[in-house]
């Protein structure tokens, strides 16, 4: 090995055990200097507090109450409206400011207009009191980014607070208003009872309902969990009426930021002529307004009967321009067999009728089962024959919307008598080449169907 190898080997071995020393000391604070460890501030227990108040620089001061009682603290903004602010951000700064810790910097320092703390320099002020009157104010100065921000209980000694914590502590007051606007959480896919929208972009009224449970009978697999009852009766995709209005909807419910509280003036914001979206859950019923959209991708959106305008992500409101046919079921027609007293297919003069009797288990001693028989024209229909015709009179799709929707001469009608005496109907016209047209509940023929589903009502009309 020549002597300059034996320099470099040296050299490495020296810059290796420098860098071990080096980590060594990161890993072992308690080897490191006094000043350089965290002390307490503040030390209260978050049930024994009785108020903050916070001064940010810039802003106007407010104060947070804090109540203990058996089932744990709530916060308020004193002399505000409880609902507009939200409980779980001010419980967030009352934790903080319960136990604050800071790194010594500088005991009783003659220049604290060095570290931005002098009584002509901008700064934050936090004070935190107890219950028994004991308070501790901490004054917040000069911040830097790499370490954080310098602070000083009494004026003289100051201390080194981490970046998070002062932000935390010295948010302005605006930050801690509640930003749903119907002040709580609803899961709409979970919850929703009804729903209407007064107008959608294209004038559409539209309204929908969440499917009784006595509703879905035997046709859990079919059947959707909501139906349109707006601007026509049918059953919902629900994949797509939950990707689409619900999931927007959803979001919409946070706003980004308040407008206004107490507007004089609904016209500034589009909402003297509002959209009007009323919907009803487990324990709501209400309604929010949508007026005009901003600049910035926002849009204006009220509680109806509130004081607040929000500012919304116009995005999630972008349901309001689609096609509501985007979010309905292509299936024209499904019932429970359960529900179904009779089935009529006119064809030419010609009616076939089924009768339908519907057994329930516990009054059937022949079977622990509900069960159903049927006869087609006065004779015995097998429990096969009954399934095939019920599903080929109610899973009729349809591949395409008429618009407009059209008269022609009616070729085939079925008819759906419930238990209840109520009747559905379907009507089918022979439209282009393997297509038919149609009609629901006696409307126009609004909907092309292919020629193979009217083909199986037809074949359907067996008695094996």
């Amino acid at each position: 090995m020549t002597r300059g190898v034996r320099r470099l080997v040296a050299a490495a071995a020296a810059v290796a055990v420098l860098g071990g020393i080096y980590a060594a000391l990161l890993l072992h604070p308690a080897e490191q200097k006094d000043s350089e460890r965290s002390v307490s501030l503040t030390s209260f227990d978050t049930g024994a507090l009785s108020q903050v108040r916070v001064t940010p620089r810039g802003n106007l001061p407010f104060t947070v109450d804090i109540a203990a009682d058996n089932s744990g603290t709530s916060c308020t903004m004193a002399g505000e409206t409880a609902s507009d602010y939200s409980d779980a951000l001010m419980q967030a700064l009352a934790d903080a400011a319960c136990a604050i810790s800071a790194r010594p910097i500088e005991q009783d320092c003659q220049k604290p207009e060095t570290y931005g703390l002098s009584p002509a320099d901008p700064t934050d002020t936090l004070t935190v009191t107890d219950t028994g009157g004991t308070s501790v104010t901490l004054t917040l100065g000069l911040t830097v980014d790499a370490l954080g921000t310098y602070c000083t209980p009494n004026g003289r000694d100051i201390y080194l607070l981490d970046s998070e914590t002062a932000q935390t502590l010295t948010r302005p007051q605006s930050f801690y208003r509640n930003l749903s606007i119907l002040d709580g959480y609803y899961s709409l896919s979970d919850e929703l009872k009804t729903l209407s929208i007064d107008r959608m972009s294209d004038g559409t009224a539209l309204a929908l309902r969440a499917r009784d449970t006595a509703d879905a009978g035997g046709t859990s697999d079919i059947a959707s969990k909501y139906v349109f009852t707006a601007p026509h009766a049918c059953d919902a995709d629900d994949t797509a009426l939950t990707g689409g209005l619900f999931s927007g909807l959803q979001s919409g419910l946070t706003a980004r930021s308040i407008a206004a509280d107490d507007p004089s003036d609904l016209k500034k914001y589009g909402l003297d002529h509002p959209v009007r979206i009323h919907l009803t859950a487990n324990n709501l019923d209400a309604a929010l307004l949508v007026g005009a959209k901003t600049d910035d991708g926002g849009i204006y959106v009220m509680r109806d009967g509130g004081r607040t305008v929000f500012v919304c992500a116009a995005a999630d409101y972008a349901f309001l321009d689609a096609d509501w046919n985007d979010w309905r079921s292509t299936c024209l027609m499904t019932c429970a067999l359960s529900q179904i007293s009779s089935v009529s297919v006119a064809q030419g003069g010609t009616v076939h009728t089924a009768r339908i009797t519907h057994i329930p288990a516990d009054e059937n001693p022949a079977s622990d089962t509900d069960t159903d028989t049927a006869e087609l024209d006065g004779k015995a229909m097998s429990a096969d024959a009954l399934q095939q015709m019920y599903l080929a009179v109610t899973s009729v799709h349809y591949s395409r919307l008429l618009n407009p929707a059209q008269r022609a001469a009616e070729e085939l009608r079925v008819t759906l008598t419930l238990t209840d005496g109520t009747q559905h109907t379907l009507a089918f016209a022979k439209g282009g080449s393997r297509e038919y047209l149609a009609a629901v509940d006696g409307d126009a023929f609004a909907y092309g169907v292919p020629q193979a589903e009217v083909t199986s009502i037809l074949d359907a009309l067996k008695t094996e």
